[in-house]
């Protein structure tokens, strides 16, 4: 269809169409859409339309456009039934979505071998077998920003897998054919390919992931149906085959002669798009419509091909990544229809039309994966094509407000409690109060019950469980205060943690935590006015949730990002045929998300210490806190935090240092680390955007002689770098924006994506089926809506993280550090939605 502007029939190859080619496909999509508009207009006006700045009012009331026409109706009733339902109250739709995908073509995998029979058996890539299609999910909030309507809308699906394992090609058996792998002796290898010359097997799986998330602007200029905004769009397909050799070949038997090969291409398409979006009545209670979009896009293309021989991986194995940045263009169709329930709610059923042009796929690198060097060639030049449905409902929620309560201080009159309020609320406290023995000390109880759905994928297998959110784990708390004297004041605080299945206890093999109850704080205090706090007992030192800073309601812990799934081992990925034994999990060397993501917990943990706060330093500048404290074995910690509410905006920031000497109960080791860390968070508080930071930098001074461990190692393991050398520091960075809005009456929404990236976690260590890593990276990307329900004490939130991990290193053969790329490990996927109540 390209051929009329002047490309060649094959317009797939890139170099042969060129920039202008693409030029012109976007040219072609803009103007469809600039006609498409003009038609929507068109049609939109000759239905009655909406009231424009040009049109009178006659003295009958009536509505007289520009040209002369009467529009039907009076200007209320007018502009009710055909101004947006933004500007009537803040519509949140949440869907259930099904997608598939077309074809992935007819690519082959094996060929004829250059020795024996002249035959093979072919297997080509038409052969796998699977669902073409993935269950996902899709949530959109229309507000506004600077009386702007706005649209924020995110997807996700799970990953569509396909796959076939084939034995009895020729080696070994009754069958006399050569069957060799495609890319066997291939021009221009730079490996060799033993293993898949002649084979008896091949296990073959092919994965297609899809995400991205968009802001539109709903309306702009006043022109009815418009929408103009910026999308973001993840597509990648992973290709991975494992050839054996021979019958004995077969995981579990007497060999390992076996190749693994994994394609991985990225595409991030990253642009602008245009679009028509509207619903029409057809009835009271039944609504039509939907939109298109169209939008032009830099792809950042990233394609990595790696190549393992199992049997030996120190001379047959590399990794490769090659990445370009092209244009690329996509266009979505969502029909909609939605069915009046109440007042506020509506069902919603839509269908989902997506076109990616330009995008890179796995399966046409195939065939010269063994060309290390001389194919460099990302191929973005392909096109993929998703259909599909969905089905949810779109709640009709209260006009937006800048702030419903929550964390927003509100200035109105409704916000100070009347003279009965205070009374009952007295009355209620002595009906609660409970029996204390000593009844000079106050005592309250008080804590917090967090349960939630943890739903799992590794690549291979998949789960759901009930946990506990470690996050913001459930408590009951007991404080407890008294007044000494004149500007003297003293209490305590103890506070037990329920680890019942905790979120960062369960893996791939129990769904149970340890089941235990765990201490959190044990300590008291003394205060003077003048003086500060002296706090002494287990309990937080200064740093403790300095980490935490925020004002956008995200979700309470978030930034520790390994306390939700954080013991699930890594897979490698390309060894689907392994099963469970392609977990890195080889007694003292289990690699899981705590080990990339730099421990158990990124935030300070509690310890026996002596607190000292000073008072609080208040000015129109802000507020100033500062903190230091001493725990036991030498370690000791700062920390300075401030905040100031000034106009439309809030503003959190906290930063601190600790240095770690305790040796942590370890023989013949001395622990000596050093972390600065910090997060600051911003608010707009009339737009309800927002931005969230956080920041840890970990380094390792002291000595350890056991088998340096990612938890407890100080030391390398010392077969790159010297024996006895320092572990590198870990850079541990956390981010997430989004809007916070008050949109009805029970308390703030908050809905955000979030990003992380850990470097070296590992790094230097024995870790992730490597004699040493010599490099390593996680990778978080997450979405997630969290909603306040203020008068019960609740949080009610969902969401979901894809953890990516990267990793370098060697191999040790015949006592020589030998250099190998190591097996790529699949990605870590969780989903989970729970509620916290407190009390």
């Amino acid at each position: 269809m390209w051929g009329a502007f002047g490309c060649v029939p094959n317009w797939r190859s890139a170099l042969e169409c060129g920039v202008s080619c693409i030029l012109c496909r976007s040219a072609v999509l803009i103007a469809a859409s600039v006609v498409a508009l003009s038609l929507w207009l068109s049609a939109a006006r000759a239905d009655g339309g909406d009231v424009k700045e040009s049109d009178t009012v006659a003295s009958d009331n009536t509505v007289v456009g520009d040209d002369g026409d009467a529009v039907d109706g009076d200007p209320a009733s007018i502009a009710a039934k055909y101004e947006p339902r933004a500007a009537k109250g803040a519509p949140f739709t949440i869907e259930g979505l099904v997608l598939a995908r077309d074809k992935i073509g007819n690519f082959p995998l094996t060929t004829l071998g250059d020795g024996g029979p002249t035959t093979f058996v072919k297997f080509d890539s038409s052969e796998l077998e699977g669902d073409d299609f993935a269950p996902g999910i899709r949530g959109t909030l229309q507000g506004s920003i600077f009386d702007q309507a706005i649209e924020l809308s995110a997807f996700y699906i799970n990953p569509i897998g396909i796959e076939r394992t084939k034995f009895d090609l020729g080696q070994g058996n009754a069958n006399p054919a050569d069957t060799d792998m495609i890319y066997d002796n291939a021009p221009g290898a730079d490996v060799s390919s033993v293993n898949s010359d002649d084979i008896y097997g091949l296990v073959a799986h092919h994965e297609t992931a899809l995400y991205g998330a968009e802001v539109n602007a709903i309306r702009p200029f006043g022109i009815p149906g418009l929408l103009v905004g910026a999308r973001g769009i993840f597509f990648g397909e992973t290709f991975s085959t494992t050839t054996i050799d021979t019958p004995n070949d077969v995981p579990g038997g007497s060999s390992t002669a076996r190749d693994h090969v994994t394609i991985g291409t990225d595409n991030r398409l990253v642009g602008l798009q245009l679009g028509l979006q509207h619903m029409f009545d057809l009835s009271d209670g039944l609504r039509v419509g939907g939109s298109i979009k169209a939008g032009l896009y830099n792809n950042y293309v990233d394609r990595n091909r790696t190549f393992l021989s199992e049997n030996r991986p120190d001379l047959r194995s590399f990794e490769r990544n090659d990445s370009d940045n092209v244009f690329a263009q996509a266009v979505e169709f969502n029909p909609r229809i939605e069915l009046k329930l109440s007042d506020s709610v509506f069902l919603t059923a839509a269908g989902t039309f997506m076109w990616l042009n330009n995008v890179s796929t796995a399966l046409p690198h195939y065939r010269t994966v063994t060309d290390l060097n001389g194919d460099h060639d990302v191929r973005a030049n392909d096109d993929v094509f998703f259909y599909g449905g969905s089905l949810g409902l779109t709640f009709q929620l209260d006009a937006p407000s800048a702030a419903s309560g929550g964390l927003l201080a509100r200035t109105d009159e409704a916000a100070y409690a009347s003279e009965a309020d205070v009374e009952d609320r007295i009355g209620d406290l002595k009906d609660s109060a409970a029996l204390k023995g000593n009844r000079k000390v106050s005592l309250e109880i008080s804590g917090s019950i967090n349960r939630m759905f943890l739903a799992w994928d590794d690549g291979e297998d998949q789960d759901v469980y009930v946990v506990d959110n470690t996050a913001a784990r459930s408590r009951f708390e007991f404080r407890g205060a008294v007044k000494i004297a004149r500007g003297w004041s003293a209490g305590y605080i103890l506070s037990v943690g329920l680890d019942d299945t905790a979120a960062n206890d369960v893996d791939q093999f129990t769904a149970h935590g340890e089941e235990q109850i765990e201490t959190r704080h044990s300590a008291w205090w003394v205060r003077n006015n003048q003086l500060g706090t002296m706090t002494v007992g287990y309990t937080s030192t200064a740093t403790d949730n300095i980490i935490h800073k925020d004002v956008g309601g995200i979700m309470a812990g978030a930034a520790n990002i390994a306390t939700i799934g954080g013991s699930f081992l890594v897979r490698r990925a390309g060894f689907y045929e392994q099963g469970d034994d392609a977990l890195v999990n080889s007694g003292a060397f289990t690699t899981t998300l705590n080990d990339f993501s730099a421990g158990a917990s990124v935030d300070t943990l509690r310890r026996n210490n002596i607190r000292y706060d000073a008072p609080r330093i208040s000015s129109q500048w802000g507020n100033f806190d500062a903190s230091v404290a001493w725990g036991e074995d030498d370690f000791w910690d700062a920390a300075l935090e401030y905040g100031i509410n000034y106009n439309d905006w809030k503003f959190r920031f906290g930063a601190g240092y600790l240095h770690d000497t305790d040796e942590g109960g370890r023989a013949n080791s001395s622990r000596d680390r050093e972390e600065y860390k910090g997060s600051a968070s911003l608010l707009h508080i009339p737009s309800g955007l927002f931005g969230t930071v956080a920041y840890v930098h970990r380094m390792f001074n002291g000595f350890d002689a056991a088998t340096p461990q990612a938890v407890f190692g100080e030391n390398t393991v010392g077969l790159v770098t010297p024996p006895g050398s320092n572990r590198p520091p870990i850079d541990y960075l956390y981010t997430a924006a989004g809007m916070r809005r008050g949109y009805w009456s029970m308390g703030d929404t908050s809905v955000y994506g979030e990003f992380a990236r850990v470097d070296d976690a590992i790094t230097g260590l024995r870790e992730a089926g490597l004699r040493e890593v010599t490099d390593s990276t996680l990778t978080m990307v997450g979405a997630a809506v969290s909603q306040d329900i203020t008068a019960a004490g609740m949080d009610v939130y969902a969401g979901f993280r894809v953890y990516s991990f990267e990793t370098e290193g060697v191999q040790l053969r015949s006592n020589v550090p030998t250099p190998t790329s190591p097996v790529p490990l699949t990605d870590l996927v969780f989903g989970y939605a729970g509620t916290r109540i407190r009390f």
